[in-house]
């Protein structure tokens, strides 16, 4: 088994992969295309993206657990896998079939055809996304090589054929390539560590937990995807790209709030199952001290800068996103808390009922605000409705919690954090005055910020944390030279 330390490493190289990239191909993507040209294909990318969601029928959260539990045993290894994917390639089918239905039969999807039929391709494929078997394996090296080969060489196609606003088609093939280029990637991956059985399957015993967790995934989705979808059929393609733009650079930072947990699960998982509880302990502190000191700082700099950021990376077309930015500042943080206690506790714990029910109290509260506030004020209450169901899934799911697995989390960690964090104000209001391009504000505060959010957190609140996580950099740093 892989140490901890190794996975955190390899893991986060794969992370920052899934960030540094998006980020500049975001950027250049929206300065080139323009807010309404770049909300029609995040449209269909989203709507595509929807019956992907549905079709995996739970098996990324419920694949990992299981994955986790018997990836020593080749035999069984391989027959959880096959009868996975089995089922994972006829819902792929499945969706598939509704989804040309749809785009044939509504008029609305007309317009552009083209586009959604070449989305079609993303939901036939969605089966062969198979980073939960590799999570379940702890092969975080092989993520981020192959994310990092795949989006290097997109960004570069990127670079070559989107040159204007009428490569949009263009622009959508760059998207296809990075999202194939990894699923081929990993289904050629897997034969080296398991074969496949087409013999002796057996499909009944995974239907109770994957039907729970299709209720999950389904409630998720209408939260994280329908928003985009309503707003885009209430309103239009430019306000989709306003907020596309603001909730991407915001959910850019994400991936970092949950690298170490993503890389805990399996042995969380384990720990549940050994009633080691004194570990357990230790690794969900581990991982909500990581949240907070990652994810607040990055809440308060996402909501004092939102302004700089959006001109920065998207260009003085999408300033009106600013606010918008501004709304959902938090939305790293509390996708971190609900991950924590989603994905990190209650579905190793057995607790999948419990998920789902949070999960669909964020749904409905997200459903209801949006069909309230959109028409009126567009992305804005799009962004009111999305934060809002993310805060309710995190409660609701830290009640079931608390209620249900025997914990005790420190939560000093939080407050510690956002002490450190207020002196992020003082840094905007001393350059903004002095400093016009946002591009030098960004620049000079992000490091000035770090720098004294980490000076207070390790000198006047001695983290611990931070101390470990330098050492084992600068051991990983010394290894390589």
């Amino acid at each position: 088994m892989p140490s901890t330390k190794k996975n955190l490493f390899h893991n986060t190289l794969f992370l920052l992969s899934n960030l540094l990239f998006p980020l500049i191909s975001f950027s250049y993507a929206s300065h080139v295309l323009g807010p309404a040209a770049y909300g029609k294909i995040q449209l269909v990318l989203v709507f595509a993206q929807y019956f992907v969601l549905v079709a995996a029928l739970g098996i990324p959260l419920f694949g990992v657990r299981e994955i986790a539990k018997i990836r020593n045993d080749q035999n069984k290894l391989s027959k959880m896998v096959s009868e996975l994917l089995v089922i994972n390639i006829i819902s792929s089918v499945g969706a598939l079939i509704i989804y040309l239905i749809t785009i044939y039969s509504v008029s609305w999807f007309h317009n552009d055809l083209q586009l959604y039929l070449l989305g079609g391709v993303i939901v036939l494929s969605g089966f062969s996304t198979l980073d939960w078997f590799y999570n379940g394996m702890e092969q975080f090296q092989f993520l981020s090589i192959r994310s990092i080969v795949i989006k290097a060489l997109a960004l570069l196609a990127l670079f070559i054929f989107v040159k204007t606003k009428d490569d949009l088609i263009l622009y959508f093939f760059v998207v296809l390539f990075s999202i194939l280029g990894n699923n081929l990637w990993n289904l050629i991956g897997i034969r080296k560590l398991l074969h496949y059985k087409i013999n002796e399957l057996c499909f009944r015993q995974h239907i109770p937990a994957l039907a729970t967790l299709l209720g999950t995934t389904v409630s998720i989705s209408v939260y994280t995807v329908i928003d985009t979808l309503l707003l885009g059929l209430i309103t239009d393609n430019t306000a989709v790209g306003y907020y596309s733009a603001a909730v991407k650079i915001n959910k850019i930072a994400i991936p970092i709030v949950t690298v170490l947990g993503t890389v805990l699960i399996p042995r969380i998982t384990q720990s549940m199952a050994n009633k080691d509880n004194k570990q357990l302990n230790v690794l969900v502190n581990q991982s909500f001290s990581f949240i907070c000191l990652i994810g607040i700082p990055i809440t308060f700099g996402l909501f004092i800068f939102a302004k700089e950021f959006i001109v920065s990376i998207s260009g003085f077309e999408f300033i009106s996103a600013s606010t918008t930015m501004q709304i959902t500042a938090p939305l790293a943080l509390l996708i971190g808390l609900g991950h924590l206690f989603g994905f990190q506790l209650l579905i190793p714990a057995g607790l999948e009922k419990k998920y789902l029910f949070a999960t669909i109290a964020g749904m409905l509260i997200s459903i209801v605000l949006n069909l309230i506030l959109v028409s009126s004020i567009k992305d804005k209450g799009t962004a009111i409705a999305t934060l809002s169901g993310e805060f309710v899934v995190s409660l609701v799911s830290y009640y079931f919690v608390y209620r249900n697995i025997n914990l005790t989390i420190n939560w000093l960690q939080a407050i510690k954090a956002i002490v450190s964090s207020i002196f992020f104000l003082p840094i905007a209001y001393l350059l903004r005055p002095i400093i016009a391009n946002p591009i030098v504000v960004l620049l000079i505060a992000i490091p000035s910020s770090a720098l004294v959010y980490f000076t207070v957190q390790t000198k006047i609140f001695k983290n611990e944390m931070l101390k470990e996580a330098w050492l084992v950099l600068k051991q990983k740093t010394e290894s390589f030279t």
